[in-house]
């Protein structure tokens, strides 16, 4: 566009804004002309009380209006916010059961600086303001905080979300409420918790209604997706009694909502994994990337430190032979121009070198060197790698179901005692439950490296050469590395393999972005996954409380108890076949299409293909052991039957909770007014709370170890608890002759029998029993079980649906397969069991208690003359506002537990050339107790200050003050998982003398600090009318103290320093033992900035139908800036603070002209980053980082992986409505109007040629519609 055409759009916007602007002062003018004068001071009554403060002032409440109409909920809202004591922004119900959206957070995210998290099935979940996160932000109700039992996500503790900090707005009805204020700024009154704004909901009372009430609604709602009606129900009934002092307010409200969400995964496992570069197919001479040695975090204590220090023998001369440094390795990696310079730089180990290390037992610190030099020249080497699907799943087609059952019932009584006390009960009681289905298709999508190949080996030690296995399909990839499998015949690990093989078939395509685009695969498989979850949760709220106001005192005084109980478990299952070929191609909008060959077709239903007899394969012997009272002998191929695949099903994701707030609280407030200059009033409060959080996950564990040498006389075999988590085998068998004769093994009898050879069943992943039939039950019982069809099309109604999009497929009906396998789901042991001696015993809980006093004081003023002159300010201003300070002392203890799992070599079996595989290590479980006990206090200050230019008109506001929130609990016990191997006791002793690290998960950090800031918001408001308001806001985030986020590492921590408990294995004492662990730390604290703007009018100006109308809009941009932000780990571009959109911006037209009324609303959020993968540490899963900010899964070989963003999104709403004048109401809405789409990719970064997105994922929950009616006395 043109400069000219730029100005002239510009001046047209200009004279349009001035236009209204003159319009609406003009329409106030007229309103005030005809509005009645106020009685002059003359004829005022002498002063009885205090004198009231002037309405520009802050006022110790906010007015409450009972409104009717979406006009008159303007008002209320702008005059809520217009009288505030500090920045807010309020939405107000226009009439009992009126709430503009379905719930709260849909509600209050048309607010600036509000964002909506609509969830998978596009109802609003939980909201963050200003870029804070929900755990980041309080939520009252009537003076109480709102929990969810069981977390944000359903996923309980531990989980994103799952602190029970957050708020899950579907589990708090919409109809009775009065008003929602989000609170932007801080004053000393407000509860500590919110980093960056709070929210406030107030409920109708007892004595809000001048006459019975009674309001009845019922409503229907359909998704294009689910093919089903679900209803919703609403009763509220109020009345006052004895004389009107006693108000009753009873509501109830029964919903269910019945969603699907369908969605395309191409990024691993959770979509966190991406694309992977395991392999060279173009054999191109240039890197497909290069390292970034910038990128690494040199603060980091492991990224200047050799990874391996060997010692060497007496004879070299004794020391260390030292292992390259991260930044060593990445610098000499960006380096290489060709693989050969790789070798040139991470040269082979010469004989003399491998001779001056010491040994080790089973040349354990040999090889380890061997091992590591090998990881560096992977490291360089996969620089020349193509980029390739996900290895973690596949591409994975899913539908996901949700049955969502919800109850509420709550009654109030309010009792005005006198004219001065009023005091009031309320109980609340919620239950909700949830049946969630996720269907997963596979369409064995993985190609597959190294499978199947021959190698010829040299008999001097050095490399050897890989080539693919005569009769199987695939090809070999002669310029790809990979690591050895065997070692050389003196038991010394050999150099990386020439050559790798990958089941790919020939003619795949790889584009200029060295990213393979298409290929094909024979062995493809259909495996059709379900996971059937159960939740349930219930609240009870107690609260009970009063206001004394005798006019210059007031106080308010407060009790509550709210307790949340939540218990989920997942049941999970899947049964498979191979289909042969399958083509897999990339389409130009980043998803990939899967063909079959023409001819083929889709037999997920052709049930004989499940049960398919495998080849005979011998089983070996078991020996009797501690956990295996009796061993079973050999079974050589001849001896044994013929089995189907062996099915798995599990419970996972089990866990109990609850989680209670007990609350005491007084507020104090005395008028000052005519008592001290300049002070309007003073005010005082105590606050008391505890909350408490009980957390079982089923875990498993050892009670007692055994005593004694098993075999021996005087054995003492040990007790053992199983685990809800557990996982069992389903398998189809049929006989053989040679299984039938004598010295075979024939089928076990049909039926499910419990694992009785194991003390240890159920624990781990040693299964709890089989379920074994006949090949034709097998069948039988995929055919019974494989029944629940798709409701719709597969993306039904999705725009741009993929035109090679299957239409559907059948999913596992669960509970039934569950109860035909004749499997026992131990649900009856969250918090005792029976364990393997017959006695009963507690689980093992994770404890938390957080005890809170607080304490504040704080001033209102207001100045609207010269201090100590009757001279007024200048054009009139006033200045008002408050300050004041909080004091917060907050304690914490807790306990936990940490699961240690002791894994013995197995001789003949341990590989140590892949020393962590399974196959080659017996494992032994136990779990220990922790504790916390912390203490810390915060002082937090607050200035409020409101000048006034044009008294009611035009205020400029600015406040600051200092906030925290608290980390949660699961980031705070010091929980998780270890795990020793006795490879790792006979490797070489560390630097220091002592024995190498053991490797542990993840821990909580009893040290983390709040999440701590200094706001300013200064803000410009008008007020040109009482139906229109106009704001600019500019706010900065100052951080003192960190996000809890940060992934770091621990070395060399003695974690059971004060245990007297031993390795069983060994017999080393655990407190001797180091171990390496990453936790949780504070981030360096980061500031962000942003402006806002919101509006609000109706067009009353406007002729005819026109001035029926209003539009409400908002817009805001934030950017924070951090002092060691996430870099892309290839290209060093800086990211963004996960999950801050760039800019966010909401627009509603409406119509309302009493009886029939219509709502357009438009929410556009910009793309924003989510974090980098992989999303979690697993040492398989081929995405491998190195020390860097904001990223996890350090090891080698370095292959680094990429950032994950959400795009921009557009959801459109709507809404109409008629009121007759008998109270009667119809409506319709609809949801997501423009069918729009969720996503996440890599943002750009790692993209295919021509600009084809890099996608982990797509999903699409459809668009809802609802119809239903509203019946409310009339007025």
């Amino acid at each position: 566009m043109s400069q000219n055409s730029t100005h002239t759009l510009r001046r047209d916007r200009l004279g349009a804004a001035v236009s209204i602007a003159l319009a609406l002062m003009a329409h106030e003018a007229a309103t005030a002309q005809t509005a009645p004068a106020p009685a002059d001071a003359a004829s005022a009554p002498a002063a009885a009380k205090p004198a009231e403060a002037k309405p520009k002032a802050p006022v110790n409440e906010l007015e409450t209006v009972l409104v009717v109409g979406t006009r008159q909920s303007q008002q209320s809202s702008i005059n809520r916010k217009k009288n505030a004591p500090t920045a807010q922004d309020s939405i107000v119900a226009e009439d009992v059961g009126a709430f503009p959206d379905r719930n709260i957070g849909e509600a209050i995210s048309r607010i600036a600086g509000v964002a909506l998290d609509r969830g998978d099935y596009g109802e609003g979940v939980t909201v963050s303001i200003r870029g804070n996160s929900s755990e980041l932000t309080r939520v009252e109700l009537d003076g109480m905080g709102v929990s969810s039992g069981a977390g944000t996500n359903l996923l309980g503790r531990g989980a994103e979300g799952g602190d029970g900090r957050g708020t899950e707005f579907r589990e708090l009805p919409s109809e009775l409420i009065k008003s929602v204020d989000v609170i932007k700024g801080s004053t000393a009154a407000m509860t500590e918790g919110s980093l960056g704004g709070g929210i406030i909901i107030q409920t109708r009372t007892g004595l809000d209604f001048d006459k019975p009430f009674y309001m009845i609604k019922a409503e229907a709602t359909q998704s294009d997706l689910v093919k089903k009606t679900t209803p919703r129900y609403n009763v509220i009934l109020a009345d006052k009694f004895f004389d009107k002092r006693l108000g009753v307010l009873l509501n109830w409200s029964k919903a269910r909502t019945v969603s699907e969400n369908h969605s395309i995964s191409q990024g691993g496992s959770n979509n966190n994994q991406g694309l992977l570069r395991l392999a060279d197919f173009d054999n191109s001479p240039e890197k497909t990337f290069t390292f970034n040695p910038n990128t690494l975090n040199q603060a980091d204590p492991t990224a200047l430190v050799t990874l391996l220090a060997s010692p060497k023998t007496t004879a070299a001369g004794g020391g260390f032979f030292n292992a390259a440094t991260p930044l060593e390795i990445l610098t000499k990696s960006a380096g290489a121009q060709t693989k050969a310079d790789c070798f040139t730089a991470f040269p082979n180990l010469t004989a003399a070198q491998i001779a001056s290390i010491t040994p080790g037992t089973r040349n354990a610190t040999v090889n380890a060197a061997i091992n590591q030099r090998n990881s560096e020249q992977m490291t360089c080497l996969n620089q020349w790698n193509d980029y390739t699907p996900s290895n973690a799943g596949g591409f994975r087609y899913n539908l996901r179901g949700q049955d969502d059952r919800r109850d509420n019932a709550d009654i109030r009584f309010d009792f005005k005692v006198n004219d001065k006390l009023t005091v009031y009960t309320k109980l609340a009681n919620a239950k909700r439950h949830v049946d969630d289905t996720v269907g997963f298709l596979g369409v064995g999508s993985t190609p597959q490296f190294n499978a199947a190949f021959t190698e010829i080996i040299p008999a001097n030690g050095g490399a050897a050469t890989r080539a693919l296995t005569p009769g199987t399909s695939g090809i070999l990839l002669p310029n790809t590395y990979s690591f050895p499998t065997a070692t050389a015949n003196n038991g010394i690990t050999r150099p990386l393999t020439i050559g790798a093989t990958t089941t790919v078939l020939p003619g795949y395509k790889v584009d200029s972005t060295h990213h393979v685009t298409s290929y094909s695969l024979d062995n493809g498989s259909y495996n059709t996954d379900t996971i059937f979850s159960t939740i349930d949760t219930t609240t009870k709220t107690l609260i009970t409380g009063g206001e004394y106001n005798d006019g210059r005192l007031k106080a308010q005084f407060m009790g509550g108890y709210v307790k949340s109980t939540a218990m989920r478990y997942d049941r999970r299952a899947s049964f498979g076949y191979n289909y042969g070929i399958g083509n897999f191609a990339i389409q130009p909008n980043g998803l990939w299409a899967f063909t079959l060959p023409d001819g083929s077709q889709n037999e997920q239903l052709n049930f004989g293909k499940y049960a398919t007899l495998n080849p005979a394969v011998a089983i070996g012997k078991v020996d009797a052991s501690a956990t295996i009272p009796v061993g079973s002998p050999a079974y050589a191929v001849n001896q044994v039957p013929l089995f189907t695949n062996s099915n798995l099903l599990q419970v996972i994701r089990s866990y109990d909770s609850e989680n209670s707030e007990k609350q005491g609280k007084l507020d104090l407030s005395y008028n000052l007014v005519d008592k001290v200059p300049f002070l309007t009033s003073l005010k005082g409060g105590v606050q008391m709370r505890q909350n408490a959080s009980d957390f079982w996950t089923g875990a498993g564990s050892t009670i007692k170890d055994p005593v004694g040498t098993f075999g021996t006389a005087g054995f003492v075999p040990g007790v053992y608890m199983p685990q809800v988590n557990t996982r069992w085998n389903v398998i189809g068998c049929e006989n053989t002759a040679g299984s039938l004769a004598a010295g075979g093994k024939p089928c076990a009898p049909s039926g499910y029998a419990p694992n009785t050879s194991q003390l240890n069943a159920g624990i781990g992943n040693v299964e709890a029993g089989r379920t074994t039939l006949t090949r034709a039950q097998y069948e039988e019982l995929i055919r019974q079980t494989m029944t629940l069809q798709p409701a719709s099309q597969f993306y039904s109604g999705a725009k741009d649906r993929p035109a090679t999009l299957l239409n559907g497929w059948n999913q596992l009906d669960i509970d039934k397969l569950f109860n035909l396998a004749g499997v026992p789901v131990r649900l009856d042991c969250f918090r005792q069991c029976t364990a393997s001696d017959g006695k009963v015993y507690d689980m093992p809980v994770s404890h938390a208690v957080e005890k809170t006093t607080a304490a504040y004081l704080m001033t209102d003023f207001e100045v609207d003359r010269v201090p100590f002159t009757n001279w007024s300010l200048p054009f009139g201003m006033e200045i008002a506002g408050n300050f004041g300070v909080r004091v917060v002392k907050t304690d914490v203890e807790g306990t936990g537990y940490v699961t240690l799992r002791s894994n013995r070599i197995i001789s003949g079996s341990f590989n140590p050339a892949d020393p962590y595989n399974a196959a080659g290590l017996q494992a032994y479980t136990q779990t220990m107790n922790t504790s916390i006990k912390d203490s810390n206090t915060d002082v937090m200050p607050s200035l409020n200050l409101a000048v006034w230019a044009i008294p009611d008109k035009l205020v400029t506001r600015y406040s600051v003050g200092k906030t925290v929130a608290r980390p949660g609990v699961s980031k705070l016990l010091p929980e998780g998982t270890c795990n020793m191997y006795e490879f790792v006791y006979s490797g070489a002793s560390e630097d220091d003398g002592t024995e190498p690290d053991q490797g542990c998960g993840r821990f909580g950090n009893p040290a983390l600090k709040p999440q701590t800031n200094v706001n300013h918001n200064l803000s410009l408001e008008w007020f040109p009318n009482r139906d229109s308001m106009f704001s600019i806001a500019y706010y900065r985030q100052r951080g003192l103290i960190g996000a809890p986020t940060l992934l770091a590492s621990r070395n060399d921590v003695k974690l059971f320093k004060d245990s007297t408990a031993v390795d069983p294995f060994t017999g080393k004492p655990l407190a001797d033992q180091e171990f390496t662990y990453t936790t949780w730390d504070n981030q360096p604290a980061a500031t962000r900035r942003g402006f806002e703007f919101g509006m609000k009018t109706a067009f009353s100006f406007l002729p005819s139908v026109l001035r029926y109308t209003g539009l409400d809009a908002n817009f805001t941009k934030a950017k924070s800036t951090q002092g060691q932000p996430v870099l892309d780990l290839i290209s060093g571009a800086v990211m963004p603070v996960a999950g801050e959109p760039k800019y966010s911006w909401n627009a509603s037209l409406w119509y309302d002209d009493g009886g029939f009324q219509a709502r357009v609303a438009m929410q556009v959020v910009s793309k924003r980053y989510v974090g980098f993968t992989p999303g979690a540490s697993n040492n398989s899963i081929a995405v491998n980082n190195y020390p860097s900010i904001g990223t996890q899964n350090w090891r080698l070989p370095y292959n680094p992986g990429a950032p994950i963003w959400a795009p921009r999104t557009a959801f459109v709403d709507a809404k109409l409505s008629y009121k007759f004048k008998n109270g009667l109401e119809i409506f319709a809405d609809a949801r997501n109007l423009t069918g729009e789409r969720g996503q996440s990719n890599t943002g750009g970064y790692q993209d295919y040629a021509d600009g084809i997105p890099s996608i982990y994922s797509d999903n699409y929950n459809g668009r809802r519609y609802t119809v239903g009616f509203t019946l409310r006395s009339p007025r």
